[in-house]
């Protein structure tokens, strides 16, 4: 905060002396532009401050006043700013934390499914082999129609 004071007052200086050195200069304008040098259609511009000096006092306090509201306003904002982004941090672990729970809870709900799959193929080959039985498959009919051969009508004696 120092620093800021002693900114502002080399700030008001510079000001200041820049004031005088206008007073001190002749200031032209030509057309809506305004110069040190003179142009074809110059116009003389007036440059002296009216002011008293009370008044200039008056002046150059409220602008103390300003420049150090705008400090002060600054502090402020970039306060709010550190906890935005400090809210904004912590929202985003959250919601880091919350995705990689949900695919945690996939995951495990994938590995119980697999589990309870093989399983039922456990269950289902140990019955299997209990009854000693082949899988059932539909019995293939040796003739090409699918039809018996016809026996001409006669009788085997």
């Amino acid at each position: 905060m120092n620093t800021l004071h002693y900114r502002v007052r080399a700030i008001f200086l510079g000001l200041a002396g820049l004031g005088a050195l206008a007073q001190a200069q002749t200031v032209y304008r030509c057309g809506s532009n305004y110069s040190d040098t003179p142009c074809p259609q110059a116009v003389n511009v007036l440059t002296s401050d009216a002011r008293t000096p009370a008044q200039k006092a008056q002046t150059d306090q409220a602008t103390a006043k300003t420049a150090a509201l705008a400090a002060q306003m600054e502090q402020t904002r970039r306060a709010d700013e550190a906890a935005v982004n400090r809210q904004s941090q912590i929202q985003a672990k959250a919601a880091a934390q919350t995705e990689k729970a949900a695919q945690k809870a996939k995951a495990d709900a994938m590995r119980t499914q697999a589990r309870a799959k093989k399983q039922e193929t456990q269950t289902a080959v140990i019955r299997l082999a209990k009854t000693n039985k082949a899988p059932s498959q539909p019995a293939k009919d040796p003739s090409p129609s699918g039809k018996q051969p016809a026996t001409a009508g006669k009788a085997k004696p």
